[in-house]
């Protein structure tokens, strides 16, 4: 339809719930899906009514595309995505950016050297409880922060690392329960609490897997505001628990689940969270909002750059047994 914006979803393990979501977003149009696996592409774009191919550079000279979602493992986001900046297209990305951010860069020098847009898709900074946290720290409703917290407490078993090839693993994963699961606890912390000034120490260990990186993380981190915060992303609970994020300061504090469900707690009971709405449902709706309209970005290549070098440092504290400055 005319007026629509194109887009392409590369990769169809959950690249498939992101293509289901935007060929339900209005104002979009699913033009294709790829994926290595003929069979998986032929299914969805049967399912969802587009075209399908094996190799993404099939769609990057056609016009009717203006967006590549790229939902591939995180080893391989910048080999999709500057080829496809470089030919003129805008980008999502999922989390975590890159596992590296040297591969970042690369993306984010791509995508203004094109004067394209890059977009990194954290799906918790569209939820309203989100917002509204956010909110309230604007406000001063929580007073002086003290302690911002990300949690994870999760199951994966072992076949869900041995069947992907790729879960994890240092090359493709970037990491494991902090890089592929508590990464957006992560997001959630610097988006929430301003930059993090040190990882003032970390610990990783394999516990009850067999793959190259960790199944337990945990971490304190001191914020340049001069809060204090804390990291646990585990993936050896036997069910999956909970995962929260838990603020507060000296008036007052939040904990929000990964749904968006908040509880709140003031001394002031008097006091009432904000009534703020986030400004978009998702990061389809939010791309096609900047491309027809100049909106701001929820999460562009330098913000999605910000928790991945908080997990840098938080890994780089583990091996070395030393506290990791982040300025």
């Amino acid at each position: 339809m005319e007026g629509e914006i194109g887009f392409i979803v590369v990769g169809l393990g959950m690249g498939r719930n992101r293509a289901r979501m935007v060929a339900g977003t209005e104002g979009a149009r699913l033009v294709g899906v790829v994926d290595i696996n003929e069979e998986r592409a032929k299914k969805v774009a049967e399912e969802l009514g587009c075209e399908w191919h094996t190799d993404f550079r099939t769609f990057l000279d056609r016009e009717d595309v203006q967006v590549v979602w790229v939902m591939t493992p995180s080893g391989m986001h910048a080999d999709i995505a500057v080829p496809s900046l470089e030919a003129g297209k805008h980008v999502i990305v999922t989390k975590p950016m890159e596992v590296t951010l040297e591969r970042a860069d690369a993306m984010i020098q791509a995508a203004e050297r094109n004067n394209r847009l890059l977009l990194v898709d954290f799906d918790m900074r569209y939820l309203k409880g989100a917002w509204q946290i956010r909110q309230a720290i604007i406000d001063g409703l929580f007073g002086k922060l003290i302690l911002l917290e990300g949690r994870l407490k999760w199951f994966r078993s072992q076949e869900y690392y041995s069947r992907s090839g790729w879960r994890g693993t240092w090359r493709y994963d970037g990491g494991g329960s902090l890089a592929n699961q508590t990464i957006h606890l992560i997001d959630q912390l610097v988006w929430l609490g301003g930059d993090v000034e040190r990882v003032e120490a970390a610990r990783i260990g394999v516990f009850a897997h067999e793959i190259e990186t960790e199944d337990l993380g945990i971490a304190i981190l001191k914020f340049r505001n001069g809060a204090l915060g804390t990291v646990l992303g585990t993936t050896t609970f036997p069910k999956d628990t909970y995962a929260v994020i838990e603020i507060h300061g000296d008036k007052g504090g939040a904990i929000m689940d990964v749904n968006g469900q908040v509880q709140w707690f003031f001394k002031d009971e008097s006091v009432t969270p904000p009534d703020i709405e986030p400004p978009f449902a998702n990061s389809a709706e939010n791309m096609i909002a900047a491309i027809k309209t100049g909106a701001p970005l929820v999460c562009d290549g330098q913000e999605g750059r910000k928790s991945l070098k908080v997990l840098t440092a938080i890994y780089n504290s583990a091996t070395a047994g030393e506290s990791i400055s982040l300025l």
